[in-house]
């Protein structure tokens, strides 16, 4: 099936994930909706990484495979902003290869673009912990309806159900500096700029929690959280003691 002008286009960096990948990309193939691109942008996966292998395998011409050249190195902040420079369709929905997407996904995402004129969109989802079988939901820090005040405490936007308009890839792009944080100080950005959020209430999305996710509840452990709200100006913690936490603390 070939797709000219897509509705939306996922963008799922991934890291030597061949083992995994295709479980990932079978939930966007499952997508009630059928006008749609994938973008997997490879992170410089390592010799014998079977990441190629598995994409092309879907024979399936909305899916394209981009490795980041080798001389490029700016994590994953770096390869969704390469990815989403491919994105030809008007909405960008954030994909990554180690997570599950609900049929619905795509299809709730562009009609809360169209009925509500929002610049960015996120969803429920749920969190499967492969070790043990069991399904919950995030519960330190709750996903609920769009609010200024809460994103100055805490990042209450999940980047796994995420999606934007396209031209907001391009003004606002992901800052690689924060490398455990990025998603956060994106939103964050995008929040003080006043751009229009729509919260979704059903589960769109399933993260699966495994030994080797890069991102985790402890991710602000390290400092960058608080770096980003300084940065904001929603925090007056001296910058500097913020800097040698994640110089010293940052693994």
């Amino acid at each position: 099936m070939k797709i000219v002008n897509p509705q939306i286009s996922f963008v799922m960096p991934t890291r030597d994930r061949g083992n995994i990948i295709s479980q990932s990309i079978k939930t966007i193939i499952d997508q009630t909706i059928k006008n749609w691109e994938l973008i997997v942008v490879d992170d410089h996966s390592k010799a014998g990484d079977k990441t190629k292998k598995a994409v092309q395998s879907f024979n399936d011409s909305r899916i394209r495979y981009i490795r980041i050249p080798d001389r490029w190195s700016g994590g994953i902040a770096e390869a969704r902003n390469f990815g989403n420079m491919f994105a030809r369709a008007p909405i960008i929905a954030v994909a990554d290869s180690d997570d599950l997407y609900m049929p619905e996904r795509a299809k709730l995402t562009i009609d809360a673009f169209k009925k509500y004129n929002c610049d960015v969109f996120y969803g429920q989802y749920d969190i499967l912990n492969i070790n043990t079988g069991v399904v919950g939901k995030r519960i330190k820090t709750p996903i609920l309806d769009f609010d200024i005040d809460l994103i100055k405490k805490y990042n209450l936007i999940p980047n796994i159900s995420s999606a934007y308009k396209r031209e907001i890839a391009y003004e606002f792009p992901y800052n690689s500096f924060f490398r455990k944080a990025s998603d956060y100080d994106f939103f964050a950005r995008l929040a003080k700029a006043g751009k229009k959020f729509y919260f979704c209430p059903t589960i769109v999305a399933r993260a699966i929690v495994h030994g080797g996710n890069i991102t985790l509840d402890t991710q602000f452990g390290t400092g960058y959280g608080d770096l980003l709200k300084n940065n904001m100006g929603w925090n007056k913690k001296n910058k500097e003691e913020i800097l040698y936490k994640i110089l010293h603390k940052t693994k």
